[in-house]
């Protein structure tokens, strides 16, 4: 996918959080530019302000060690060299996984690394972010 491609899904993946953010009674505001960290400010309704890292991923990511499992990958990152994400300038990761209609709400202290791995197709997971899917309860605190 080229890069003008690549910043179009990411608008549209922005876009999708914006609909989905209402209607959990959120209010998402974006950022002026691409400079920060962050992309939306999501204020609750008590006033409490979040930080939000949106990505998302439509590519199955293959793994041969683990046989036919179905898997998504987000890189936890941002600017061009995709530094690691910095919990003093990022609160939550919101990663989308486009397949399932998906969305995972990661409180950015939880990240372990900058490649974050999903796996929805599997009810039997236990992978280390099923329990933060449709986590949107994260912002009510």
């Amino acid at each position: 996918m080229s890069q003008h491609e690549n910043k179009r899904q990411g608008t549209l993946y922005e876009k999708k959080f914006v609909v989905r953010a209402l209607e959990e009674g959120l209010d998402p505001h974006p950022c002026p530019g691409e400079y920060l960290a962050h992309d939306y400010l999501v204020t609750n309704r008590a006033g409490s302000v979040f930080k939000v890292q949106i990505k998302g991923t439509q590519i199955i990511a293959s793994d041969e060690r683990r046989g036919p499992s179905e898997r998504f990958r987000i890189t936890a990152g941002h600017g061009a060299k995709k530094e690691a994400l910095d919990c003093a300038k990022v609160d939550v990761l919101a990663a989308y996984v486009e397949p399932y209609d998906a969305w995972y709400v990661i409180p950015c202290l939880k990240i372990r690394a900058k490649s974050v791995w999903f796996y929805p197709g599997n009810e039997k997971s236990k992978a280390q972010y099923e329990q933060f899917r449709e986590n949107w309860d994260y912002f009510l605190g």
